[in-house]
């Protein structure tokens, strides 16, 4: 996809430094959140209190943005006991074969307005599968115990018919839970550990 007019390299705006560098996401100040219509006409909405990941910024090179997070299934929250069990259970997440899911993203596409697509790999009950991330930059500010903060935001959404560990008789008939579309967000703070190049 073309960028927009004179929007070319405006991904990291205001700019980091030249050096590209490696952020850690602060569970603290991010959010890894979902949404799910069903055909109940209702929506379940959630969060995954445990995560972690890194974030590679490089303000010269916007494009090769990349980000790795890891979301512990065990920890998803709804708000309601009982479905948190059904979503840990088998018939989805299966969190205790499957402790972890992940979404690793080695480069970017440089959309402009401070806009990417993070394409990857979304890891999610051992099956790996492909997944773009509409990702937005938020900008930099210093953190308050000192370092370089930077805002980074992400919308995806997930079929649960494309993704066949997600799908089945057993997952079927609980779709009373989670329909086929799940929506998922993420909103994270991360702090600059130090300068480091990924590439050559």
């Amino acid at each position: 996809m073309d960028n927009p007019p004179g929007q070319s390299g405006q991904l990291l705006s205001p700019p980091l430094a030249a050096d590209a560098a490696t952020y850690s996401i602060d569970p603290a100040y991010s959010t890894v959140s979902f949404s799910a219509r069903n055909p109940m006409a209702t929506s379940t909405h959630g969060v995954f209190r445990q995560f972690t990941g890194t974030l590679f910024l490089d303000g010269e090179r916007p494009e090769r943005t990349a980000l790795a997070m890891y979301v512990t299934t065990s920890s998803i929250d709804t708000g309601w006991k009982d479905r948190d069990a059904c979503m840990c259970s088998a018939a989805f997440l299966a969190a205790e074969r499957y402790p972890l899911m992940s979404f690793w993203s080695p480069s970017a596409e440089d959309l402009g307005a401070n806009r990417c697509w993070l394409a990857g790999n979304l890891w999610v009950k051992g099956v790996a599968g492909p997944f773009v991330v509409d990702g937005e930059y938020r900008g930099c500010a210093p953190g308050t115990r000192g370092g370089e903060r930077v805002g980074f935001a992400g919308r995806s959404v997930l079929r649960r018919s494309e993704w066949g560990s997600l799908w089945g008789p057993a997952a079927d008939a609980g779709e009373w839970i989670v329909g086929d579309e799940v929506e998922l967000l993420f909103e994270v703070s991360a702090v600059k550990r130090a300068p480091n190049r990924w590439w050559p």
